[in-house]
């Protein structure tokens, strides 16, 4: 009888062991991720890196680091990138970009009050609701993916966003 116990007790410590020991190297890239995610100095883009660490996407270490932000060349060979098809309504694909980050080259209001924005990489913006947002050109903003193919621009620093489409 005790060495029927003795033998159940190490087999089950056996399948315990068997069983934790995929979680902890399970947790090797999460960590990894979480390190650098939390190299990101911009506090948006920082958060952004959580949530998708935390949804369980993969985040890949080389891409969470900032980079710096080149003018996009426009070739006609060449295939358009996720950035560039962002926020069209006729998107074939579903490229699992949920946001971009853009600068702002000019910013006007149309005779409605509403915002009509052109950005530095050729995409231009038209507001859609009527919320009071300051737009000034230095600001650090994002395009966000919401429900049912809504659009939501934001501000770093700011705790507010509008509702946008794109237009061009």
């Amino acid at each position: 009888m005790l060495k029927k116990l003795a033998l159940g007790s190490v087999v089950s410590c056996l399948s315990v062991a068997l069983l934790w020991t995929p979680n902890a190297s399970a947790q090797e890239p999460t960590l990894q991720q979480l390190r650098a995610c939390a190299g990101i100095e911009n506090p948006l883009k920082r958060l952004v890196c959580y949530d998708k660490v935390a949804a369980g996407e993969g985040v890949d270490v080389a891409v969470a680091q900032p980079q710096a932000a080149a003018a996009p060349q426009r070739n006609s060979n060449a295939q358009a990138s996720p950035t560039d098809t962002f926020g069209l309504p006729a998107k074939e694909t579903d490229d699992g970009n949920d946001t971009i980050y853009v600068a702002i080259s000019k910013a006007e209001k149309d005779p409605y009050g509403k915002w009509v924005i052109h950005f530095t990489n050729g995409q231009v913006w038209q507001q859609t609701d009527s919320q009071y947002f300051p737009l000034p050109l230095d600001g650090d903003y994002e395009i966000e993916r919401g429900l049912l193919n809504s659009y939501f621009l934001g501000r770093d620093g700011l705790n507010k966003r509008i509702k946008v489409r794109r237009i061009k």
